[in-house]
């Protein structure tokens, strides 16, 4: 009776080993998805405001020209490259605070 509770034990412990190993294995894929989610919504906020910049400088162009058609072209680029920068950084608003709590817990896991 004896060996069979000691044999049990070591199954235990064997069991316990893998899982531990796995559970290490899946917080190192979630540290990793985490920081490629959180690449990938900093990149919509840096697209939002290059599309803003790019639309300022056309307009800034379309005013140094002088010529009517020059400054109206200059500001419909600007208008839809700011209405497209705006709905961009909108979005980006939008999965940093649907994805705030995963952040966190990736901070989580760094610190650990």
């Amino acid at each position: 009776m004896y060996g069979v509770i000691e044999m049990n034990k070591n199954n235990v412990d064997e069991k316990i080993a893998k899982w531990n190993d796995i559970f290490e294995e899946l917080a190192f894929d979630a540290k990793s998805l985490i920081n490629e989610l959180s690449e990938g919504i900093n990149y919509i906020a840096a697209s939002g405001f290059i599309a803003i910049l790019m639309g300022a400088a056309a307009l800034v162009i379309g005013l140094d020209r002088g010529e009517t058609k020059y400054i109206a072209s200059g500001f419909m680029i600007f208008c839809i490259l700011t209405f497209n920068g705006a709905m961009t950084l909108r979005k980006w608003y939008t999965l940093k605070m649907r994805y705030k709590r995963l952040h966190d817990l990736g901070e989580k896991l760094k610190s650990n």
